[in-house]
């Protein structure tokens, strides 16, 4: 296999724990309990909600330092494709016009629905949102994202192992276009030394648990 020169000299995966949209999450639950009561599902999704959040200002803890010590400008971030990423741009754009036009009083349906929106972007778009980073960097090819992935939109899927390999070894082609140290959100279910090793990469790579880590 051809060996690829890359200027990226260093790889530091941020460990992501990932949003659910609300109707994943409930097929997931009825999945592993099929006589879950939509109410059970409401309290358990709330809760879900919370956890995400914590984890993401964690990541962010984590990302500002990053930001800091390597003047990054833009991270990748999972399941950012080039058909997605307008998509995913237009909603930073649309946070930050509710951030700069909500009213006081706040509208707490709408301030809960701009939260949940911020989830949905994760860690490194709420520091787009927030101007600490300039834009998210697309990650995937969108072929062997949408080939590999387990989780249809009714929350169903089958793991296919090859087809995990092939997006992961994509990912890695498209962190190996950067500069330098380059900074990725990517689930803990990934982990891109073998796909590095196969593909001949000389670069370090590091993976970061966000709540243990210590600058």
């Amino acid at each position: 296999m051809t060996r690829l020169h890359a200027k990226t000299t260093t790889i530091i995966h941020i460990v992501n724990y990932p949003y659910l949209t609300p109707e994943v999450f409930g097929t997931q639950l009825k999945d592993q309990n099929s006589k879950c009561t939509q109410k059970q599902i409401d309290k358990a999704y709330s809760y879900f909600l919370k956890v995400v959040e914590t984890a993401q200002q964690d990541q962010i803890v984590v990302l500002r330092h990053l930001i800091k010590k390597y003047k990054l400008k833009a991270v990748y971030t999972e399941g950012l494709t080039e058909k997605n990423h307008p998509e995913i741009m237009k909603s930073i754009e649309s946070i930050k016009e509710f951030e700069k036009t909500k009213e006081d009083p706040i509208d707490e349906n709408l301030e809960f629905l701009n939260w949940q929106g911020k989830l949905s972007l994760g860690a490194a778009g709420r520091l787009v949102v927030n101007g600490e980073l300039e834009t998210l960097l697309v990650t995937e090819d969108s072929e062997a994202f949408e080939a590999s992935n387990p989780v249809r939109s009714d929350g169903w899927g089958v793991f296919d192992k090859n087809a995990d390999e092939r997006r992961e070894d994509a990912i890695v082609v498209n962190l190996l276009k950067g500069s330098g140290v380059v900074v990725i959100v990517l689930g803990e279910d990934h982990d891109l030394r073998e796909n590095l090793k196969r593909l001949g990469a000389s670069v370090k790579y590091k993976r970061v648990i966000a709540r243990n880590y210590k600058p």
